[in-house]
């Protein structure tokens, strides 16, 4: 037995372990997608990569906002590779694993995987405590939307600082999966 509020988090984690059982055995997809969502102060970016699973959060809390008293910007970050976590995302917490469920539901609907860099701004206009659930439905929203689709990181990350309050290299200068991807040449670049 957990507290209602920690019960959506583990709901969101098991739901989306169950998932990415299947998800990890899934083709990759093809081509650099980027969806984007809004709600009540809470802005986010997902950026999808043709890789194998690997999962990112990097959140910005904004001076005022209800996360962060102090008087400048506060980063919080979390992610996993392909395997599994095996502890808690101690840093970005309940709204690591909303969106995770979001997109393993996503992936799942398409039958592919995906490497997921995932930008949120928590801006000063979200100024009461909510809950993950809307973090939740706010991610599962913006993969119902069409994706933007991009032929380079670089294209897709210029399109998504058009939204972003802050300069985008706050979040890809900190992104462990950015750094990661591309590092190990793939088999398809030879055939």
């Amino acid at each position: 037995l957990v507290p209602t509020r920690w019960s959506i988090v583990a709901t969101d984690d098991t739901l989306s372990k169950m998932l990415l059982e299947k998800i990890r055995y899934y083709p990759e997809i093809s081509e650099i997608l980027l969806f984007q969502g809004y709600y009540v102060g809470n802005h986010y970016e997902f950026l999808l990569l043709p890789d194998k699973f690997s999962f990112e959060v990097i959140e910005a809390y904004f001076s005022g906002s209800v996360w962060n008293p102090t008087n400048k910007v506060s980063i919080s970050q979390d992610y996993e590779s392909f395997q599994p976590r095996k502890t808690y995302a101690s840093n970005v917490t309940g709204a690591y694993y909303t969106a995770r469920l979001a997109l393993a539901e996503y992936l799942e609907k398409i039958k592919k995987q995906a490497s997921c860099l995932v930008i949120r701004e928590e801006r000063p206009e979200y100024n009461a405590p909510l809950g993950v659930g809307i973090l939740r439905e706010l991610s599962r929203d913006a993969f119902t939307k069409p994706p933007e689709k991009f032929s380079s990181i670089q294209a897709a990350l210029s399109v998504a600082q058009t939204r972003l309050k802050l300069p985008i290299s706050v979040f890809t200068n900190k992104s462990w999966l950015l750094k990661e991807y591309g590092k190990q040449t793939r088999l398809a670049r030879f055939f």
